[in-house]
């Protein structure tokens, strides 16, 4: 284990978060896995703009320091939850980015104005917060489920990845839309309602809650065939960007799989051949989120959650028709 060189890394990207702002003086900490039961953490009132090695501790999951001299970050109970519930996270980052501080101190909702930010960010879980340190991490862990990317309101900000670049990133792509909405506020624009939110939908969704299908069953398939094919916005778009493909969904638990045919976004066939131009690859839990409304599929394919296969360019042509399509599969919720 290369504990100097992984050291280094974590200084790096603790210097940058200083430059870039999204953290300041003592503010912030980070912790990265070096094994499976062992993380290197910032230690106690470090300055993470002139972080030294000396100042990075080597715990286990219990908290225990096997190396270092110094006190560990107040915010370690936060590291060693998230550590033992995400076995696939690597990188913790806790930042304190301003404009995205400012912005849910007075605003609920951020809206997503650029497509990148919307494939990565998704729908921005913000979690109260009342204690200068984290002391219940529960509704935390539960938002990490469904984000890479979680608000603690009037605090901070929980990043985490397998890789620093995937945890910094989404830290850089939530500030920058949190001016954006600040500028687009400040300027007096209306920033309409989400559509999730109309009268309509709400009613929809209330409706489809009474029934709830078993996860990729022939009576769910059949659901979701019926939704699509009866979708008139979906049948137009389908035509208009000439969705035709194979799409398949697979379970990584139990290798059940549904592949669709589409033709100009009509659904001809069904099978369950894994052999599709895009495949969706998850687990149970993941899948039953992303039926059920908790999680975007393109945001759980970006951060990790899920697995896809396919030519990303096509994906991107017929993103509108996707969008419509993957909307209508919330309609057939999962139990």
């Amino acid at each position: 284990m290369k504990l100097k060189s992984k050291r280094k890394e974590l200084i790096y990207w603790a210097v940058l978060l200083n430059q870039k702002g999204f953290v300041t003086a003592r503010s912030g900490n980070i912790s990265l896995k070096v094994a499976k039961d062992k993380i290197l953490i910032t230690s106690h009132d470090s300055y993470l703009g002139y972080l030294r090695e000396d100042e990075i501790l080597l715990v286990n999951l219990e908290g225990e320091i096997l190396e270092g001299e110094k006190e560990i970050t107040s915010e370690k109970k936060l590291h060693l939850d998230i550590h033992k519930k995400f076995k696939d996270i690597n990188v913790i980052l806790h930042a304190h980015p301003p404009f995205t501080i400012a912005f849910f101190h007075y605003f609920d909702k951020l809206d997503i104005f650029s497509f990148e930010a919307k494939f990565y960010l998704g729908s921005i879980k913000v979690i109260p917060q009342d204690t200068p340190i984290v002391i219940d991490t529960a509704p935390i862990l539960e938002a990490l489920d469904t984000s890479n990317i979680v608000v603690l309101k009037n605090h901070g900000i929980i990043s985490v990845g397998k890789k620093f670049k995937e945890a910094f990133s989404l830290i850089e792509l939530l500030e920058e839309q949190a001016k954006v909405n600040i500028l687009m506020k400040d300027k007096g624009y209306y920033i309409g309602e989400d559509i999730e939110d109309t009268p309509e939908v709400k009613k929809l969704l209330q409706q489809s809650e009474s029934k709830r299908f078993k996860l990729l069953s022939k009576e769910h398939i059949d659901r979701l065939i019926e939704l699509v094919n009866s979708d008139e916005e979906a049948q137009t778009l389908g035509r208009k960007y000439d969705l035709t493909c194979t799409l398949a969904v697979k379970n990584q638990d139990t290798n059940d799989t549904v592949r669709f045919h589409y033709k100009q976004g009509k659904i001809i066939k069904v099978d369950n051949n894994d052999n599709a131009e895009f495949v969706i690859i998850g687990k149970t839990e993941i899948l039953k989120k992303i039926f059920n409304r908790e999680i975007d599929p393109f945001v759980a394919s970006t951060q990790g959650k899920v697995k896809t296969k396919g030519d990303f360019s096509k994906m991107s042509r017929w993103y509108p028709v996707l969008v419509r399509t993957f909307k209508l599969w919330e309609e057939a919720p999962v139990e």
